[in-house]
């Protein structure tokens, strides 16, 4: 029964509490997507997959296409301060009405079918970007690509950022396997963009008995990077000497190709202003100076090793102290491994969420030496904030749930 009165928050409280080990049901998903009329859309579809970077490249896709006058939609995941943040219209978060409107739409036509959280906020983002005349729909998988509920929608463009060893309980333990339930994206006779340099065989063959068209980085698109500059060289365009990107210039790039195999001429004037602008808050987000804090949502060995490069670039003359809240699914000690010869101190907490790393296997995973463990992720911040030097570096990472719990 629907409660009109529900409040959004109240609504978010409702979804949390839904099914999440429901076994995986596309069909039935679909049948529900049908019912609202949410199944095929007039906009053309970028769907993006990968262990990293899916974020930071939907965010350069849609901020080039709107600064190119496009009206675009954009769904991601998760958010870091509030729900709100995972549906964008033309660049704007929409407010809580329209949310509440698409889930009492949901709860009137699902009946008795069972919903994951993830399944029925999809449902929602659909319904939202039906009510807007969209050029452009950027759909950012949750979850793997095959089994995730933003597949049910064909897209024109998928793009595979990377394939990188992350949520194994569920999409494999090796990277053939994780790279199988990302290829699901794939449709017949239409372009995959894969940002991934060492392809595994599985993304081959999936792609060959789909008839998938492959766009690989290296071989058939490049960038390379400069001491200040980058270039970026497509089958469609040539772009030398670019402004260095704020989000990684791998993501940047992928982002580049997918825009220019869809067709779309953009402005290469548009590209040179405003490529460099664009960000995303929790990616290597420097927060204040002197002493840095910088904030990242690293929560894998990929995403970590990223971050010693970024931090090796700093050359910072002081000390680095790591704040670190992590949920206990992740691979902990790969992500330590990653850093442990750039960090000088740990700080580490668990969070507030029932996926939290406890204390327990927080001590066992990090160095024995120079590790505080405190209660909260806020007592680790403010003990490292009233002893860290002006010359000093802060870096606040980990889970999304640790940057959210901290800031918000």
């Amino acid at each position: 029964m629907i409660n009109k009165n529900y409040s959004l928050s109240m609504w978010l409280k409702k979804l949390e509490r839904l099914n999440t080990k429901k076994t995986v049901n596309l069909t039935k998903l679909k049948w529900i997507a049908q019912k609202l009329d949410v199944l095929h859309f007039k906009s053309f579809i970028f769907t993006v997959a990968g262990t990293n970077g899916k974020g930071t490249t939907c965010k350069m896709l849609e901020q080039l296409l709107l600064y190119s006058g496009y009206q675009v939609g954009l769904y991601t995941s998760p958010h870091l301060f509030d729900y709100k943040e995972r549906i964008r219209v033309n660049g704007l978060v929409l407010n809580a009405e329209d949310h509440i409107s698409s889930f009492q739409n949901i709860e009137l036509i699902r009946q008795s079918i069972s919903l994951t959280y993830f399944e029925f906020i999809t449902l929602s983002a659909l319904i939202l970007f039906k009510r807007y005349l969209l050029d452009f729909i950027i759909l950012e998988v949750g979850l793997g690509g095959r089994l995730d509920a933003t597949n049910i929608i064909n897209s024109d463009v998928s793009i595979i950022t990377n394939i990188g060893i992350d949520h194994v309980n569920v999409l494999g333990k090796d990277r053939e396997s994780i790279a199988r339930e990302k290829s699901g994206i794939f449709r017949e006779n239409k372009i995959a963009v894969i940002g991934e340099t060492n392809i595994p065989n599985s993304m081959n063959k999936i792609a060959l008995e789909k008839k998938t068209i492959l766009k690989k980085i290296n071989i058939d698109w490049f960038w390379n990077k400069k001491d200040n500059y980058w270039n970026f060289i497509h089958p469609n365009v040539q772009l030398y000497n670019l402004p260095i990107t704020q989000i990684p210039l791998s993501n940047a790039a992928l982002a580049l190709s997918s825009i220019y195999y869809s067709g779309i001429q953009i402005d290469q004037n548009i590209i040179r202003k405003y490529i460099a602008t664009i960000q995303l808050p929790g990616r290597f987000e420097i927060i204040s100076v002197s002493p840095y804090v910088i904030r990242d949502v690293a929560h894998n060995p990929d995403a970590a090793l990223y971050l010693f490069n970024k931090l090796d670039e700093m050359h910072i003359t002081g000390k680095i102290h790591a704040v670190v809240g992590i949920l206990q699914d992740k691979d902990i000690l790969g992500i330590i491994n990653q850093l442990k010869n750039k960090i000088d101190y740990w700080w580490t907490s668990p969070l507030k969420n029932i996926r939290t790393a406890t204390k327990i296997q927080l001590k066992h995973a990090f160095p024995i030496h120079n590790t505080s463990i405190f209660n909260s992720i806020h007592e680790a911040y403010k003990t490292v904030s009233m002893i860290a030097k002006k010359e000093d570096l802060i870096l606040i990472f980990g889970s999304f749930f640790a940057i959210s719990e901290l800031f918000s």
